[in-house]
C-alpha cells in the first residue's frame, strides 16, 4: 500500500486497548465520564437521549478492522456539521432497515436527528464534543476488544442522570462480576430454543452475562430467546443497542412496562407485529418504485 493511501489517523494519543473484564468495566466508566463532562460543559440540556444516541451511534458503526477504525475517527473528527448529521441519520436508517423489529425501542435515540427544523449548531456543537470525547477516551479500542464483555450504556446512563433521577426510577447498575456470577449460579446455562426472561432489564447487564456464559459453555446466544422488561424507555433503547453489539441474535422481545402491573407482554408483541407490516410494506413499496426506475430507463432486465 503506498503512503498517500494510508487510512487518515485520528489525532491525538494511542488509545487504550482493555486486556481485562475488570480493565473494560474501568474503560467504559471513563468513557462515561468524558462523554458526560463533554456534554454538560457544552450544552445546558438535560436531553439525556442525546449524548446517548450519539455514543450508540458511534458504538453501532465501529468498524473491525484497525486501520478502518483510525479512519471513521478521523473522518467523524474533521466532518462538517452536516457530514455529522448526516452520520447520525444514517446509523439510525441502517438500524430501522435491519432489525425493524427492535426500531420501536430506539425510537427515541433516532428522533432527535429527524426533527423539523434541524437540530441547531448549538447542539451539533455538543454533540461534536461528545464525539470527541468518546473516541478519546477509547470506545472504538474497547468494542473491538471486549464487546461482549462490557455493558457501555449502564454506567453512561448513571452519570449522565442525576442521582434523583436515577431514584426516582428506581435504576440500580449491576456491576458486570455480580452479573456474571448471577448468570452461573444455576450451574447450568441456557440451551438453544430456551427462553430468558428478564423482568427488570434496564440497559441488559444480565443479559449480557448470561450471553457471555452460553459462549464459555460453547453455545450461542442466537439461538435462544430473550425477553427483556422494564419501565426506563430510555434503558431499553440502549438495550436494543446493545442486541446488535452483544450479537445477541433476532429472537428477542424488548418490552416496555411493568411487568406486575400491566399487559406488557401482548402490548409489545402487537407493537413488534404492527412496525414489522410497515416495514414490509415500505420494502414492497421501494421495490416496485426500483422496478418502475427500471422501466422508465428501459431496462431489459428490471430485477
Amino acid at each position: 500500500m503506498s503512503a498517500s493511501s494510508q487510512p487518515v489517523r485520528a489525532p491525538g494519543p494511542a488509545r487504550p486497548r482493555p486486556t481485562t473484564p475488570t480493565g473494560a468495566l474501568a474503560q467504559a466508566h471513563r468513557i462515561a465520564e468524558a462523554v458526560d463532562q463533554a456534554w454538560h460543559t457544552a450544552a445546558a440540556s438535560d436531553r439525556t437521549e442525546i449524548p446517548l444516541s450519539v455514543v450508540a451511534a458511534l458504538a453501532l458503526r465501529t468498524p473491525d478492522n484497525a486501520d478502518e477504525r483510525a479512519w471513521v475517527a478521523a473522518q467523524l473528527t474533521n466532518t462538517d456539521d452536516n457530514g455529522l448529521l448526516g452520520f447520525l441519520r444514517a446509523t439510525w436508517q441502517l438500524f430501522a432497515r435491519v432489525r425493524p423489529d427492535l426500531f420501536p425501542r430506539i425510537a427515541l435515540l433516532a428522533a432527535p436527528w429527524f426533527t423539523e427544523p434541524a437540530p441547531d449548531r448549538d447542539l451539533l456543537r455538543a454533540v461534536r464534543r461528545v464525539v470527541h470525547a468518546a473516541l478519546r477516551a477509547g470506545l472504538h479500542e474497547l468494542l473491538d476488544a471486549a464487546r461482549y464483555d462490557v455493558d457501555l450504556f449502564g454506567p453512561l446512563l448513571m452519570v449522565l442522570r442525576t442521582r434523583g433521577a436515577r431514584a426516582a426510577r428506581g435504576q440500580y447498575y449491576t456491576p458486570p462480576d455480580l452479573a456474571d456470577l448471577l448468570a452461573r449460579l444455576g450451574g447450568t446455562v441456557p440451551q438453544a430454543g430456551e427462553l430468558v426472561v428478564e423482568p427488570t432489564a434496564g440497559t441488559g447487564g444480565l443479559l449480557r452475562a448470561a450471553a457471555r456464559a452460553i459462549r464459555d459453555a460453547g453455545g450461542d446466544p442466537r439461538t435462544i430467546r430473550w425477553v427483556a422488561v422494564d419501565r426506563d424507555e430510555l434503558a431499553l433503547a440502549a438495550l436494543a443497542t446493545n442486541v446488535i453489539i452483544w450479537d445477541l441474535g433476532s429472537q428477542v422481545l424488548i418490552a416496555h412496562g411493568d411487568v406486575l402491573a400491566d399487559d406488557w407482554q401482548a402490548r409489545s408483541l402487537g407493537e413488534r407485529a404492527e412496525v414489522l407490516a410497515l416495514a414490509r410494506d415500505v420494502h414492497q413499496t421501494s421495490r416496485a418504485l426500483a422496478l418502475l426506475r427500471h422501466l422508465d430507463r428501459g431496462d431489459s432486465d428490471p430485477l
